[in-house]
Parts: C-alpha cells; structure tokens; sequence
C-alpha cells in the first residue's frame, strides 16, 4: 500500500494510504478542513553507515587471508603456566 504525505495550510501535514499507485496525487483535499493540500516529497528513509562498514557487510563474514609476514613476528605454541598449587593432582 503506498502512503503519500500532503502538506494542508491549515492543519499541517498528513498522510494518507492508497490501495494503488495509479492516478495523480500531486493535489488532495484535506480530510480534516477539506482544503486544497499539495503533496510533499521527503527523500527514502535509507540509512547510512561508515564506508567501513559497508565494505565489511559487503565482504560478508568469511575471514580475511592473511600472509605469515602480514601474521608478524614468529608465533611458537606456548605451554600456558600452571601455578603451583600442591593441592592439584599431577602437579
């Protein structure tokens, strides 16, 4: 159902539904003080985002490649420390 908003002098704006996009909408009488409205055009509602942003939604989620000089210094696999702790079996 497309919506178009009018604009009376009177009462200010309005909107109103039509079942079909047919037909001039440019002018309409006012449903409240049956006075001459004209139509108002407001650009979409269409929401901005950061170019970053976009690009990344655009990429999708699917990890980047990355090269081992991109990766950096040598990465070794690190035994993580265990503190001593005595009560622990197998320490």
């Amino acid at each position: 159902m497309p919506s178009y908003t009018f604009r009376c002098p009177a009462c200010g704006d309005f909107t109103l539904f039509f079942k079909s996009m047919s037909g001039s909408k440019e002018q309409i009488d006012c449903p409240a003080c049956q006075q001459e409205s004209m139509r108002v055009y407001a650009p979409p509602l269409v929401s901005t985002s950061s170019k970053g942003l976009m690009n990344r939604i655009e990429r999708g989620m699917e990890p980047r490649r990355m090269t081992r000089e991109q990766l950096g210094p040598n990465q070794t696999d690190k035994k993580p420390r265990i503190a001593n702790r005595p009560w622990q079996v197998g320490n």
